[in-house]
């Protein structure tokens, strides 16, 4: 879907470009076939540019696209095969060659190549004059192979173009997304970061008080880290605290979300919890963290957990319920850690 959205708005500022160049080339060779006498045919190019004003106007004015899109494409092929079919002039050549790049440029790789290979399949049967049904302008040969070459060339290359030019829209879109993803995720553990369990606890605190439905907060410590950071090192630190954010994945619900709070806390995010059930899963994930083997210069490390609880419906907004959590972890430090303390 994100791929097809890019497409979408290439194409639309392309198409928008595309009409507007049109209607200046229909206008400029409508006035060179009235300054050769010509008048039909700068009748006809004249109609070709008033058809491509309204379809500015559906782009701009009534924003279809889609519909401006196919009056673009509808004009370029009649006009084409017109010129093709019944103007004896070679300068009309030319300007059936400015629909290529357009029809690359305003329609996907697929619609756009099937363009190409008809018209170019019609142009040689039509210009070879291999049907006597057809009459056609006398054309002389070089004329026909000039006219055939330069298509082939000019849609080689504007296909090209065209998909390097998407090829650089994709990676630019992916790199986007991984930008996004970064800002959004802790490096570290591979867990949400604050900045995106910030949004997550508004937007359930908006649901909270729209439904009443109870929600509850964990905040877990890693107690003694500063100990181990300086006993064994940054890179046994980082160790544990990737362990840990696993630990706290496993044991929760699909709808439960952990996510790494700021140094070595962890914030869990229980949408359906009341305190009670929070109570039980915060044992349950203190417990949990003791069970965690890890040994560094030959010693186990002892890891544990102390844990604040709050819930939202004993809370007056998303300000007191941090405050209570962080009021529940501050007890099960001071009480000796490894403990689980309602706020």
């Amino acid at each position: 879907m994100a791929q097809q959205d890019s497409k979408d708005l290439a194409t639309g500022g392309f198409l928008s470009f595309s009409l507007m160049a049109q209607v200046i080339i229909a206008t400029m060779f409508a006035f060179y076939s009235f300054r050769l006498g010509e008048m039909g045919l700068a009748t006809f190019y004249l109609a070709i540019a008033g058809i491509l004003i309204v379809g500015l106007g559906v782009f701009y004015i009534f924003d279809q696209h889609r519909l401006a899109r196919l009056i673009l494409a509808s004009t370029l092929i009649v006009g084409f095969f017109y010129l093709l079919l019944g103007a004896s002039d070679p300068t009309s050549l030319m300007w059936c060659l400015t629909a290529v790049p357009v029809l690359v440029g305003a329609f996907d790789h697929h619609q756009s190549l099937w363009m190409l290979i008809v018209l170019f399949a019609a142009s040689t049967y039509v210009l070879s004059g291999s049907s006597s049904l057809i009459s056609t302008p006398d054309y002389s040969e070089i004329i026909v192979v000039r006219f055939l070459s330069s298509y082939a060339i000019l849609a080689a290359f504007a296909v090209a173009m065209d998909n390097s030019r998407f090829d650089s829209l994709a990676k630019y879109r992916d790199l986007s997304s991984r930008v996004d993803e970064i800002a959004q995720q802790d490096i570290l553990t591979q867990l949400p970061n604050r900045h995106n369990m910030e949004g997550r606890l508004a937007v359930k605190y908006q649901q909270y008080r729209l439904e009443n439905q109870p929600f509850s907060i964990l905040l877990a410590d890693l107690d003694n880290f500063k100990f181990i950071n300086d006993r064994y090192g940054h890179d046994v630190g980082d160790e544990v605290l990737f362990a840990v954010g696993q630990m706290l994945r496993e044991p929760l619900r699909d709808e439960d979300i952990v996510s790494r709070w700021g140094g070595n806390e962890f914030m869990i995010l229980l949408p359906t919890a009341n305190a009670e059930a929070a109570v039980n899963i915060a044992e349950r994930l203190r417990t949990k963290a003791t069970e965690i083997e890890m040994q560094a210069q030959g010693d186990r490390l002892r890891i544990s957990l102390s844990v604040g609880v709050a819930s939202i419906n004993k809370c007056t907004g998303i300000d007191d319920l941090m405050s209570t959590a962080e009021n529940g972890l501050y007890q099960a430090k001071h009480m000796g850690r490894d403990m689980v303390v309602v706020g």
